[in-house]
């Protein structure tokens, strides 16, 4: 290895410099459930990634606003004070699963699309049922759960055109105002928020007319949720970049103590993108350091199954696992992700950039394991070629309707060009057992591992160096481990 191709870094595992921030949520379906019952169980994988939040969606927790058999309300002449009324079935299936993890639950009312997008007609009873569902998984109502779900967000992706909801501003702002109050009426300390804008960048109803409308009626806002894809640039900063705007606009409204919730983030949206799986592999573990020190307050990675969808009867290329539950670079990923995600305390360290190369670690909350993520990832040569305007125009089919989107893009970092590290020296000083033995292991995701184990050695002292090739795209993760006397 060429000199100018090692990337020189330090971790001082004695020097921590606050708490580890736990952005490791993700949405989708981990095992059989009513009405999904073909997908194949990666619960255990879930758990190993210490998955922290799981955002509802698709099929399980879709509340129509019409009629629908498979909607939680399914008949909207049924009296709602009937727990009868309501098909609990598949989400509660669904609930448990997310429970047994120790996860979080963060909850999305909203309709199921493309099939129904409709406006509320009738807003009190509206309320009445978002209000007997939030008590269904809160307080126990019709045989339900007792404090399952914590984080309740209204809409999804209101702003895509009318594919999401094709009402006016208003109808929304009135079905966010009854939710809302629904909720708080439950429990106060429930946290609340939406609506999942999908065009964060844009100004328009849906961000800035929305929070005019909530700060007027003074109604809860506990966190705006937003969503972005890394399509039309594959920079793995786009997130950061994003979400210091998002808090702009928040701060400029009178928000600053709303917490800003990335509710889907993933580096393709896509359904026919292109990627090879070491390289999406690559940008999700850089992404996921990078948001360490951004405005996001929760993430959450779209999507950590299969990608089944149940609506638009297609695999979605954006799931991390094979269509029978196997694993691949992308699922070593998210599990090395999180893992070191789960270390309580981070460490000062050195050497990486804001152009690909990344690193971040962390040690365990009693001191005996110190874990060190590595990614490698470079920003394909197209995308780092300026745009002539930072706007991403494109059609999305809707029934026989072709209806043109604008999608403001943040400009492309043309000077992010990869540094060209081929492997790395590492010095890690100060481990926290002093003088003691230790043992080393590393794992792997890359065109050749899916987060496997590559080996492992033992040393002695408070210090170690350890040198290996990791050219992009690649991700490794470095566990130090006391070896008690």
């Amino acid at each position: 290895m060429a000199a100018d191709h090692i990337a020189k870094l330090s971790v001082h595992a004695g020097a921590s410099i606050g708490a580890m921030r736990k952005l490791h949520g993700t949405t989708g379906i981990p095992a059989p459930a009513a009405g999904a019952d073909s997908v194949p169980d990666i619960l255990d994988a879930w758990k190993a990634a210490c998955v922290t939040l799981v955002r509802s969606y698709d099929w399980v927790s879709r509340l129509d606003t019409v009629d629908n058999p498979t909607s939680l309300f399914p008949d909207w002449s049924a009296d709602p004070s009937d727990p009868a009324n309501y098909n609990f079935a598949g989400t509660d299936s669904w609930v448990r699963q997310v429970r047994s993890l120790g996860a979080d639950i963060l909850f999305t009312i909203a309709s199921e699309i493309p099939a129904n997008k409709q406006p509320v007609r009738d807003l009190e009873k509206y309320g009445q049922v978002v209000e007997n569902i939030v008590r269904h998984y809160v307080c126990g109502w019709g045989n339900g759960f007792e404090n399952a779900v914590t984080h309740w967000e209204f809409g999804d992706q209101p702003d895509f055109g009318n594919l999401h909801f094709s009402g006016t501003s208003d109808q929304f702002y009135q079905m966010y105002a009854a939710a809302a109050r629904a909720v708080k009426r439950v429990d106060a300390d429930l946290k609340f928020g939406g609506p999942c804008i999908a065009f964060p960048l844009n100004e328009g109803p849906f961000r800035e007319g929305l929070l005019d409308f909530i700060k007027q009626q003074s109604l809860p806002l506990d966190f705006l949720s937003w969503m972005w894809y890394g399509d039309n640039s594959r920079d793995p900063l786009d997130f950061r970049t994003i979400a210091a705007e998002v808090r702009a606009v928040a701060d400029k409204y009178g928000f600053s103590d709303t917490k800003l919730l990335l509710s889907y983030w993933s580096m393709t949206g896509i359904p026919t993108a292109k990627f090879e799986d070491a390289d999406n592999a690559a940008f999700i573990a850089v992404a996921a350091v990078y948001m360490q020190d951004s405005a996001v307050d929760q993430a959450i990675f779209f999507r950590a199954d299969t990608g089944a969808d149940f609506h638009y009867k297609f695999r979605d290329p954006a799931g991390i696992f094979e269509p029978d539950g196997s694993e691949n670079a992308r699922t070593g990923a998210f599990r090395l992700v999180g893992q070191t995600l789960a270390a309580t305390e981070r460490l000062a360290v050195s050497g990486g950039d804001e152009n690909g190369f990344a690193v971040l670690a962390g040690h365990t909350e009693d001191g005996n394991t110190v874990r060190i993520l590595i990614a490698n990832y470079a920003i394909p040569d197209p995308y780092l070629i300026a745009r002539d305007r930072d706007v991403f125009e494109f059609q999305v089919p809707i029934g026989t309707e072709r209806v043109n989107m604008s999608l403001n893009v943040p400009p492309r970092r043309v000077d992010a060009r990869s540094a060209g590290y081929t492997g790395y020296t590492l010095d890690v000083s100060d481990l926290p057992w002093g003088q003691g033995r230790y043992r080393v292991v590393r794992y792997r995701a890359d065109a050749q591992h899916n987060g496997d184990m590559l080996g492992s050695q033992e040393g002695e002292g408070a210090t170690v160096t350890i040198q290996n090739r990791l050219p992009a795209p690649g991700v490794e993760l470095i566990e130090i481990t006391r070896i008690p006397s």
